[in-house]
């Protein structure tokens, strides 16, 4: 089985949602009531973003207790995202389920 698939599946334990198989996908990767879930599976991700800001995030944060976030804006647009860890978003939206925590995962 594909390593993209394992990650989806993943990802809908995770959230408690359920992953929609290609041939029956519209456009999300995981069924879920409240989030609409897409996922991407990389080798590599930007090292701005993943080498850099979310370190620099996990640094400050660990020092006065705060849950790490990195917000993004792009340039001349009012589009703005949170990046954040999935076991905190989990914890701040209060869908965590007890018989997957995010933390016992392991990559496929």
């Amino acid at each position: 089985m594909s390593n993209w698939k394992n990650f989806e599946r993943r990802v809908a334990r995770i959230f408690g949602g359920e992953r929609i198989p290609v041939n029956g996908r519209a456009e999300l990767d995981v069924y879920h009531p409240v989030f609409g879930i897409e996922c991407k599976y990389r080798k590599v991700l930007p090292d701005w973003l993943f080498g850099n800001a979310v370190k620099q995030a996990l640094r400050g944060s660990q020092k006065c207790g705060k849950i790490p976030i990195v917000v993004i804006g792009k340039y001349n647009s009012s589009d703005i995202y949170v990046l954040t860890e999935v076991k905190d978003f989990i914890k701040l939206q209060g869908v965590y389920d007890v018989k997957h925590p995010p933390d016992d995962e392991e990559e496929s």
